[in-house]
């Protein structure tokens, strides 16, 4: 006999909820804070209850963003937990005529969930995993912050110096970042000279550059027309944003040792990274969102997760099939739409699925969401079967 424990998590106060096996709620709903004593209090209550009842205490609790975190860390000390996905309890609270919804109710669900045996997908237990996990989403937060910064700053250039990114289409190669960074403008790129620059260049370069380049800038930096308006304060923020930008990588740089010293230990059990184009950090990253592969009974589960499964929408006899709906991780979606860019050109799986969808007509996102999943059956493949990737022999000579 179990007795059934549902927390529903939220930042300060959580609330409890005790049901026995019948699904008879017992005695008042508590609330828990994170506090050593209430814990301590709660603990006694349940060791009391079970006691009476004769039965095996469970808990079940909500991973509501980062709130059951210390919860779990503790309680998970003595006691069996389960912990849920949001998703998971409104669907199972969804046969519930009716449409309340409170903390109360909410805790009332889990203790019900765990009755009929419902169980989380996720093993929350794995430490390294929810290590990486956590480094993985904040690499992913200072990317996103480092990617904008990049579109302002061509955005003020173009004010500074128009055209410029015409001649350097990529901004942040070694010789355009030494350029932008100290001869900003035409005026300083004309007081420099072609013989001076092309030196910075070469330098920059190691020799690699196309000796008409600094002429041709010379000749757009006489030619173009700079702004004069708002100019001193585009020049200050692209300066400033110059610097960020370099900070922000050297973070990024910083936050992928970390994953990769954990993604290290765990490697050799996996075989994500034996899949052209996947990299051993997006490999580390994938794992990490993805949990455990046993988990997922077929891999159109793993599209779902991951929100690539399509949005279907029904009005009478009429059914409109539409893109992904993205309802699952966001992390792992773009993870997996980052790796398809360079796997469609270096994985002749990959590749020739995605230009047979560009053939078929399918829109360029269209395609690579096609090919996503089709790396997501792969990913599922190869951990299910633990072996590594092999390319197909009739791909090979391709």
């Amino acid at each position: 006999m179990n007795l059934n424990i549902g927390i529903d998590i939220a930042k300060n106060v959580h609330e409890a909820c005790l049901v026995n096996e019948n699904g008879e709620q017992i005695g008042k709903f508590i609330q828990l804070k994170n506090s050593k004593k209430s814990i301590e209090k709660f603990t006694k209550h349940i060791e009391k209850v079970s006691k009476e009842l004769n039965a095996e205490p469970r808990i079940g609790m909500e991973a509501t963003g980062i709130y059951w975190y210390s919860l779990f860390s503790e309680l998970s000390k003595k006691y069996k937990i389960h912990v849920y996905n949001p998703s998971q309890i409104s669907g199972f609270a969804s046969v519930n005529i009716r449409e309340s919804k409170t903390d109360k109710i909410d805790a009332k669900t889990i203790a019900n969930m765990l009755r009929f045996g419902e169980s989380p997908k996720t093993n929350y237990s794995d430490t390294q995993r929810l290590e990486l996990r956590e480094y993985g989403r904040f690499y992913f937060k200072l990317t996103s912050i480092k990617i904008n910064l990049k579109k302002r700053l061509r955005r003020n250039l173009h004010l500074i110096f128009p055209g410029y990114d015409e001649i350097f289409k990529n901004l942040f190669t070694a010789t355009s970042k030494e350029i932008i960074t100290n001869i900003t403008t035409p005026e300083k790129v004309l007081e420099m000279g072609e013989k001076k620059l092309l030196e910075i260049m070469k330098e920059k370069s190691k020799n690699h550059i196309d000796p008409e380049k600094a002429k041709i800038l010379i000749e757009k930096a006489e030619d173009t027309i700079p702004s004069e308006i708002i100019k001193e304060s585009s020049l200050f923020e692209f300066q400033m944003m110059l610097e960020m930008i370099e900070n922000y990588e050297k973070q990024i740089a910083s936050i992928e040792n970390k994953m990769m010293s954990i993604w290290n230990k765990v490697r050799e059990k996996h075989y994500i990274q034996t899949i052209g184009g996947v990299t051993e950090l997006r490999a580390a990253m994938i794992w990490a969102e993805m949990g455990n592969v046993d988990d997922f009974k077929h891999p159109d589960q793993i599209v779902a997760f991951a929100g690539y499964d399509p949005k279907v929408r029904k009005s009478g006899n009429k059914e409109v099939i539409g893109g992904p709906n993205k309802r699952g991780s966001k992390i792992l979606r773009w993870v997996l739409g980052w790796t398809v860019q360079e796997a469609k050109c270096s994985n002749p799986v990959i590749g020739q699925y995605f230009d047979k969808k560009i053939e078929q007509g399918k829109h360029y996102n269209n395609a690579r969401c096609a090919a996503a999943k089709k790396l997501i059956r792969i990913i599922w493949s190869v951990e299910k079967n633990k072996k590594s990737f092999q390319i197909p022999d009739n791909l090979l000579s391709s």
